[in-house]
């Protein structure tokens, strides 16, 4: 995939619903079975991926979410948190790519590299030196992305 072909587009409040269905939609697909059960899947995306969550994410000044589009229909999307928003204390300043995630019929085209790259520019534009990560150690294709874009070590976490 062309990357002139790419919109990129800073989601605002308006956009809580769109960005919640999408939300839901990745994570499920990333986490899902095979890899968790139905009801375990299902009870953490009612508890994290509701409504109310997603409007607090989208208030919260240190935290921003972009959608990335093509033709006009969303292919996936990028959060990043800086400051008291990130989900771990690290030292310094810091900015963190908490998601990056894509719709299943758009992934092995590259658009998680445009978002990363996205996040790299951002941490750039605001003189951030370290951009750092969690990732869930049985994401196998996760791991390998960022270990191709640099990183040398991350957090895992589990859901």
């Amino acid at each position: 995939m062309n990357s002139e072909n790419l919109i990129i587009k800073k989601v605002n409040l308006n956009d809580n619903k769109v960005l919640l269905n999408i939300g839901r939609q990745t994570f499920y697909d990333a986490f899902g079975p095979p890899h968790n059960i139905e009801k375990n899947i299902n009870d953490y995306l009612d508890q994290n991926f509701t409504l109310d969550n997603i409007t607090q994410e989208l208030q919260n000044p240190e935290s921003e979410f972009y959608f990335v589009l093509i033709a006009n229909e969303i292919a996936g999307y990028l959060k990043i948190n800086t400051g008291d928003a990130q989900t771990e204390s690290v030292e310094g300043t810091t900015l963190e790519i908490e998601r990056i995630y894509v719709l299943k019929q758009y992934q092995g085209k590259k658009i998680d590299q445009v978002l990363f790259e996205k996040a790299v520019q951002i941490a750039n534009s605001k003189s951030i030196k370290t951009v750092w990560l969690g990732v869930w150690d049985k994401n196998i294709g996760a791991i390998k992305f960022y270990k191709k874009n640099g990183f040398k070590s991350w957090l895992y976490s589990t859901i």
